[in-house]
């Protein structure tokens, strides 16, 4: 399986793939030029012809950089490999495939998140919570009853987020924020209550 990110988040990622049995035959792949060994242990690739597995999971935590990510090696003809973990409990009512789920996460019924998008540790989504693809919802964020969220946000750490608060595609939350009203489209929002900057 190919690593695709070599830095921090990769590290994390890369702790829960052996967890879970998954580190056979791993490949790292960064585009960072500067990066050439990961874990003193792996050779991080830079050019996608050098690579051969067959399967990716995505070692980078923004959304733009994982949506990238996800088409370079979709184009290349290769599957994506999301990563959940068995500490974290996802109702049976939830759609998540395709969706990187860390460690301690509670993911709650009729929750439709979107493909390519990191639910990291800690995370709470409530029920009937829609999150769009290519989302990423940070440590200790709470996601509560039917929020609906757009494609390629991000949640800061500890963020709170009300019942039934809409947020807009490429909204960015600030760490520990809590969001109380409807936001558009590319707006961040910090502080409690939240507020537009």
């Amino acid at each position: 399986m190919i690593l695709a990110g070599a830095g921090g988040h990769a590290l994390e990622l890369y702790d829960l793939i052996l967890e879970l049995g998954l580190g056979d035959s791993l490949e790292m792949y960064d585009q960072d030029t500067s990066k050439t060994l990961f874990k003193k242990k792996y050779s991080v690739h830079h050019e996608l012809n050098t690579l051969t597995s067959s399967n990716f999971c995505l070692g980078v935590g923004t959304p733009k950089s994982r949506k990238a990510l996800y088409e370079v090696f979709s184009n290349q003809g290769k599957r994506y490999k999301a990563i959940q973990s068995i500490s974290s409990r996802i109702s049976s009512s939830a759609e998540v495939e395709g969706v990187d789920i860390f460690h301690h996460c509670f993911i709650g019924p009729e929750v439709s998140i979107g493909k390519g998008t990191l639910v990291n540790t800690g995370v709470q989504v409530h029920h009937e919570c829609r999150v769009g693809a290519f989302s990423v919802i940070n440590p200790g964020a709470f996601l509560l009853g039917a929020v609906q969220i757009g494609e390629g946000c991000s949640i800061g750490a500890h963020a709170t987020i009300l019942p039934g608060v809409k947020l807009g595609n490429g909204v960015n939350v600030g760490a520990g924020a809590v969001v109380i009203r409807d936001v558009k489209n590319g707006k961040t929002v910090v502080g409690v209550p939240g507020r537009v900057i």
